[in-house]
């Protein structure tokens, strides 16, 4: 079994850097979660790659892989993927999508390095990936990290400021206190 890693130009770790630094902003304000980037994923005995940035509920009922016994990886399929590619070749990300998908990756994001990044959220729905581009006007409100909110006009003029703003309102909505409920609390 070969581990598939993507080896990054500039622009594409830049890129990957601002949009991680946005998610562990979120991470931030949930305690029980593990945020890592460029890290090693083993979906399965045959599926093994090296993910652009990784998240997962560590604690409760959402949880959905672990960390390897050594140390080395992650396990199973987390909440939460998101990968950069470049501007023109997205064959990576359709065998990547497929393998998510399989797995039960709740939400994969892939992000082409343009002048505007262009993205792709795809969300777990009824077993099968579906392409989301806004689910509330001028948004994509995560479903795997609820909270995680993301402005699509910000995200496509590389506002981060913008985007870690409208985190820092979601993470105050019911919806990710039920997360942090289901962490910390045994009997959810």
């Amino acid at each position: 079994m070969a581990m598939v890693t993507r080896e990054l130009d500039v622009g594409q770790s830049a890129l990957l850097t601002d949009i991680a630094m946005c998610v562990n902003y979120y991470r931030l304000f949930s305690p029980g979660l593990y945020c890592c980037t460029h890290v090693p994923l083993q979906l399965d005995a045959n599926t093994r790659f090296v993910v652009g940035v990784l998240v997962m509920v560590n604690h409760g009922k959402h949880k959905q892989c672990a960390v390897d016994e050594s140390g080395q990886s992650f396990k199973g399929p987390p909440n939460f993927v998101l990968d950069v590619f470049p501007e023109n070749d997205l064959l990576e990300y359709e065998h990547r999508r497929e393998c998510f998908e399989r797995a039960g990756v709740t939400e994969y994001v892939a992000l082409q390095d343009t002048q505007s990044p262009t993205c792709r959220w795809n969300r777990l729905i009824n077993g099968r990936f579906t392409l989301i581009h806004e689910d509330d006007p001028g948004y994509i409100r995560s479903e795997a990290l609820p909270g995680l909110w993301i402005p699509t006009e910000a995200l496509r003029n590389r506002n981060w400021w913008a985007i870690m703003a409208a985190i820092a309102q979601g993470v105050t909505r019911l919806r990710h206190h039920d997360l942090m409920e289901s962490i910390w609390r045994k009997e959810n």
